[in-house]
Parts: C-alpha cells; sequence; structure tokens
C-alpha cells in the first residue's frame, strides 16, 4: 500500500496542512517545532484508534486532555484526517481508496 496523499486540519501543529503526490521515498525536513513528530505521531493515533478506539487514542496521545490537546490550539472547528492510498504494492492505481476520519 502507497500513500498518495494526506490532508490534516486541526490535529496539533496543523491547522490545515495537505501533502500530495507522496514520492515512495519522501525526507521530512523542517525546523524544531514545525510538527515532523507530530506527523509520525499521526500514524501512531490511528493505530491506536483502529486498535481500540478513537477515545484511548486521543488519551493516549493528549494524556489526561485527551481531544482538547490534539486539536489545534486556538481551533474551535473538528479535527479532520484524511487519507488517500494505493492498494497495490506494485504502485499501479487499480482503485483509489480513501479513507475519512473526523473527531468532534
Amino acid at each position: 500500500m502507497k500513500i498518495e496523499s494526506l490532508k490534516l486540519t486541526n490535529f496539533k501543529a496543523f491547522r490545515n496542512a495537505k501533502m500530495e503526490k507522496i514520492p515512495k521515498f519522501c525526507v521530512i525536513v523542517g525546523a524544531n517545532g514545525t510538527g515532523k513528530s507530530t506527523l509520525f505521531n499521526l500514524f501512531g493515533f490511528l493505530k491506536a484508534a483502529l486498535n481500540s478506539d478513537v477515545h484511548t487514542a486521543l488519551l493516549r496521545l493528549g494524556g489526561n486532555r485527551g481531544f482538547q490537546e490534539v486539536r489545534s490550539r486556538g481551533a474551535t472547528e473538528n479535527i479532520s484526517i484524511e487519507l488517500k492510498f494505493r492498494n497495490t504494492p506494485d504502485g499501479i492505481l487499480k482503485k483509489n481508496k480513501k479513507c475519512k476520519v473526523k473527531l468532534h
């Protein structure tokens, strides 16, 4: 499976971020505090949400403040996570799969 694009809204440091046309090999570079680790924590969050439930995943990522700590500071809107991926190992697009998660 290959991630094709990623869109984050109100997820920690990412108020409105989008990565499109992600290559097979992608290097994430940036200054301290710009969200590099948060980007990788996102996948841990999604794994925890799928293995248990969203509430548990929020507590794991945001501590006892859960949702309030995970949502971007000052944001009042929902958290939105959107992944688009290819479902074949060779990267040939047979069917575009879309996984969309919205947290209220």
